[in-house]
């Protein structure tokens, strides 16, 4: 299956998403952080990075950033979750490369849905398309 990078400082919701998303068989890197989260899509490279907007230090807008136009994160979809499900935080998200938003507290199965989805896709996503360099202008 998939790697995924879960990064939320709230302990509760990684004890809960962790598991499940393991137990549908996938490897599940947990951070408590956003600059742990950097770290480990740097180092380990993963399919899906499920980011939460709201973290101290550094937070998912950082994250989304950082990662923008980095190689390390060509291909990465990055699911963003958030308490908060006005729709400029959502456009914020999805104009820095964000995939997918969700708010907290949805049904594990909505969550394991988009997910699975996002796994699936073969279409570009922001990221992908900002870390290829720019074509070359006819001659």
């Amino acid at each position: 299956m998939a790697s995924i990078v879960l990064a939320d400082d709230d302990e509760d919701l990684r004890a809960v998403y962790g598991p499940f998303l393991r137990s549908a068989g996938h490897t599940v890197l947990e951070a408590a952080g956003g600059a742990e989260a950097l770290e480990l899509v740097r180092s380990r490279r993963p399919d899906l990075l499920i980011l939460d907007v709201w973290m101290p230090r550094v937070n998912g807008f950082d994250v989304l950033e950082a990662l923008r136009y980095d190689p390390a994160a060509t291909g990465l979809k990055i699911l963003m979750l958030s308490n908060l499900g006005d729709a400029d935080t959502r456009l914020e998200c999805f104009e820095m490369g964000a995939s997918e938003y969700l708010v907290k507290g949805l049904p594990l199965a909505e969550l394991r849905e988009k997910v699975d989805m996002l796994l699936a896709e073969g279409a570009e996503t922001a990221l992908e398309s900002e870390a290829r360099p720019a074509p070359l202008p006819p001659s």
